[in-house]
């Protein structure tokens, strides 16, 4: 990410959408209070705090593959004990199969070249039965809306119908999907 586009994520001004998305997440989900997730991508740890507050999990494993990003985490974070932070690759995860009732990630993939690896791994950690959600901007955003002032590798963009069959792919069937403020593609997909 650019300069101003991780200023933007880390800015207080995106704790509200934090906080809005982990509650759309929760009424889109059946999880239960005391869920093991993980959150890809977690920046400064905003939405991090956010889902802890929303969801109540017993365990929230977070990583960013920017260990300086990991670093403001880490210290934004500290004193929640649920909550735990590391530097880690969204394309190789550092957690055993089955590990997660839930994976969620805000505005990740888009960056990532290697996003339809990333998704092989999340359903991978997922338990059986288990969500992921998700919220993406299309290459239409990305191209011609919101986000063109950004700059973003080519071949990290895809559109919706090409990002739910890719969700296929990797074990995962897609639900309730919509569109947000801020994501042109915002949902759930389960492990079967």
């Amino acid at each position: 990410m650019g300069r101003l586009e991780t200023w933007l994520v880390n800015s207080p001004f995106r704790a509200p959408f934090a906080r809005a998305e982990a509650r759309r997440f929760r009424r889109m989900t059946a999880l239960s209070e005391g869920a093991a997730l993980l959150e890809i991508g977690c920046g400064a740890g905003l939405t991090t705090r956010a889902l802890v507050s929303v969801f109540r999990p017993a365990r929230l494993a977070a990583f960013d593959f920017d260990e300086s990003q990991v670093e403001r985490a880490r210290r934004r974070l500290a004193g929640l004990p649920v909550a735990e932070v590391r530097q880690a690759d969204a394309t190789a995860l550092p957690y055993a199969d089955g590990e997660f009732d839930a994976v969620i990630e805000i505005g990740v993939l888009h960056h990532m070249s290697a996003w339809r690896a990333a998704l092989r791994e999340i359903a991978r950690v997922l338990t059986p039965g288990g969500v992921f959600c998700f919220a993406e901007p299309t290459k239409g955003w990305l191209t011609r809306g919101l986000y063109r002032v950004f700059p973003h590798p080519p071949e990290a963009m895809f559109e919706r119908d090409e990002l739910l069959a890719a969700l296929r792919g990797a074990g995962l069937t897609p639900g309730a999907t919509g569109r947000s403020l801020l994501w042109s593609v915002f949902g759930v997909a389960a492990k079967g």
